[in-house]
């Protein structure tokens, strides 16, 4: 992990989904603790004054409310896998980080080393298809291949579900960056946002793919004023559509959360 987490944070919201098997829904922790990150980044300056890292799990942890939500969108997730024919196991407390800030940061070399050790570890655990749930660990699963010959399956929950709930209403969305413009899944999230009747309300230069901008999360542990900033502004940018905002990872949903006056929502809470 990024910084010294609890594991049963990370998989106290599955009690019913098979251990192991084939194939698995794979959080990555990302939903459980990202609400976590800001306060981790804050203690970063001083990082080097802590004996040890492992006081930090008890410091940098999310809050009850936070951990329900991000439990109540994993559940919603499986929920609507299932009802679209699909269901996966997961390795509880065995599953592993993806790695992805090492990636997204640059430490090439070092993303490769972990690759190979999370690769051998799902081989180890029979697993073949591997859900993900987020853009930025399924960013992070789809270039393991350019540093280790592995045959597993990636795929994303949004390529795979096709049930909806009815919702009524009108939102606007921030598209996560990977999603829309690199992993190729933008027509997907937004066809099953279409699917449940809600009504997008959207402006070229504000949700086009080409001419709309990150929410800054990413930018965090190099420079967290930058990327507050970038998130203020995006923020007041949505903020001119409507007042209510859907959103598709759980980066940008904390991000935006402090800078955003109104509504946001997963989809995963909305649609599912």
């Amino acid at each position: 992990m990024p910084f010294p987490v609890d594991k049963k944070v990370c998989s106290g919201w599955a009690k019913d989904l098979p251990k192991g098997g084939n194939t698995i829904i794979y959080t990555s922790c990302m939903y459980q603790i990202e609400p976590a990150v800001g306060m981790f980044l804050k203690f970063l300056p001083s990082i080097s004054s802590f004996k040890g890292l492992m006081p930090l799990a008890r410091l940098v942890k999310p809050s009850r409310s936070q951990l329900d939500r991000a439990y109540k969108i994993l559940n919603n997730i499986v929920k609507a896998l299932e009802k679209s024919g699909i269901k996966p196991s997961y390795l509880y407390e065995e599953e592993p980080y993806s790695g992805a800030i090492l990636l997204e940061m640059g430490f090439l070399e070092e993303f490769g080393e972990y690759a190979k050790k999370v690769v051998s570890l799902f081989k180890e655990k029979g697993v073949r298809k591997i859900i993900t749930v987020d853009p930025h660990t399924h960013n992070a699963l789809t270039r393991y291949q350019e540093f280790v010959k592995h045959d597993l399956e990636i795929v994303n929950y949004l390529e795979l579900v096709n049930y909806t709930k009815k919702v009524e209403g009108e939102f606007t969305i921030h598209d996560s960056c990977l999603y829309s413009r690199f992993l190729g899944l933008r027509e997907k999230y937004r066809g099953l946002i279409e699917k449940s009747g809600i009504k997008l309300v959207e402006d070229e230069m504000i949700t086009g793919k080409d001419t709309s901008s990150c929410c800054g999360g990413p930018l965090g542990p190099v420079d967290l004023k930058v990327s507050e900033k970038i998130a203020e502004n995006r923020a007041k940018d949505l903020e001119k559509l409507s007042k209510k905002l859907l959103v598709v990872c759980p980066i940008c949903y904390v991000t935006l959360l402090p800078h955003f006056k109104g509504e946001i929502m997963d989809i995963a809470e909305v649609i599912f």
